[in-house]
Protein backbone atom coordinates (compact mmCIF):
# COMPACT_ATOMS: atom_id res chain seq x y z
CA UNK A 1 0.00 0.00 0.00
CA UNK A 2 0.89 3.42 -0.44
CA UNK A 3 1.20 5.65 1.91
CA UNK A 4 -1.69 8.77 1.40
CA UNK A 5 0.16 11.19 3.62
CA UNK A 6 4.00 11.23 2.22
CA UNK A 7 3.84 8.58 -0.95
CA UNK A 8 5.90 5.87 0.64
CA UNK A 9 5.66 2.13 0.45
CA UNK A 10 4.19 0.83 3.53
CA UNK A 11 4.71 -1.80 5.70
CA UNK A 12 2.11 -4.51 6.02
CA UNK A 13 1.48 -6.04 9.68
CA UNK A 14 -0.73 -6.38 12.63
CA UNK A 15 -1.68 -4.31 15.63
CA UNK A 16 -1.61 -6.99 18.83
CA UNK A 17 -1.98 -7.78 22.13
CA UNK A 18 -2.64 -10.17 24.89
CA UNK A 19 -6.33 -10.98 24.87
CA UNK A 20 -7.09 -9.67 28.36
CA UNK A 21 -9.44 -6.73 27.70
CA UNK A 22 -10.94 -5.83 23.71
CA UNK A 23 -9.71 -2.67 22.03
CA UNK A 24 -11.57 -0.19 21.94
CA UNK A 25 -11.42 3.84 20.03
CA UNK A 26 -12.91 6.80 21.31
CA UNK A 27 -12.68 10.26 20.26
CA UNK A 28 -10.45 13.02 20.60
CA UNK A 29 -12.47 14.25 23.91
CA UNK A 30 -14.81 12.09 24.40
CA UNK A 31 -14.20 9.31 27.16
CA UNK A 32 -15.63 6.09 27.30
CA UNK A 33 -17.66 5.12 30.55
CA UNK A 34 -17.76 1.42 31.52
CA UNK A 35 -21.45 1.32 30.48
CA UNK A 36 -20.19 2.16 26.92
CA UNK A 37 -17.64 -0.24 27.25
CA UNK A 38 -20.08 -2.87 28.74
CA UNK A 39 -22.45 -2.49 25.96
CA UNK A 40 -19.37 -2.56 23.28
CA UNK A 41 -18.96 1.34 21.73
CA UNK A 42 -16.13 2.08 20.27
CA UNK A 43 -14.63 -1.43 20.27
CA UNK A 44 -12.64 -2.34 17.49
CA UNK A 45 -13.57 -4.88 15.39
CA UNK A 46 -10.79 -7.37 15.34
CA UNK A 47 -9.85 -11.40 15.33
CA UNK A 48 -9.79 -12.15 18.84
CA UNK A 49 -9.09 -15.66 21.13
CA UNK A 50 -8.58 -15.58 25.17
CA UNK A 51 -5.00 -15.39 24.87
CA UNK A 52 -4.21 -12.58 22.32
CA UNK A 53 -6.15 -9.83 20.13
CA UNK A 54 -5.21 -9.21 16.23
CA UNK A 55 -5.83 -6.49 13.58
CA UNK A 56 -4.48 -6.26 10.23
CA UNK A 57 -3.08 -2.79 10.02
CA UNK A 58 -0.21 -0.98 7.22
CA UNK A 59 2.83 1.25 8.84
CA UNK A 60 4.90 3.68 6.73
CA UNK A 61 8.15 4.08 8.14
CA UNK A 62 8.43 7.92 6.52
CA UNK A 63 5.81 9.54 8.60
CA UNK A 64 5.24 7.16 11.23
CA UNK A 65 1.27 6.40 10.13
CA UNK A 66 -0.55 3.78 10.61
CA UNK A 67 -3.50 2.66 8.56
CA UNK A 68 -6.32 -0.08 9.42
CA UNK A 69 -9.74 -0.87 8.30
CA UNK A 70 -12.14 -1.83 10.66
CA UNK A 71 -15.74 -1.52 12.06
CA UNK A 72 -15.96 0.85 15.17
CA UNK A 73 -19.15 -0.46 16.99
CA UNK A 74 -21.94 2.34 18.45
CA UNK A 75 -23.30 -0.31 20.34
CA UNK A 76 -23.04 -4.20 21.03
CA UNK A 77 -26.32 -4.51 19.34
CA UNK A 78 -25.12 -3.10 16.21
Amino acid sequence: MICPYCSKEMKKGVISGDGRSKVFWEAENEKLDMLDRLVGKGMIDAEYSLTKFKIQADYCEGCKKMIFSTNISNSIIN
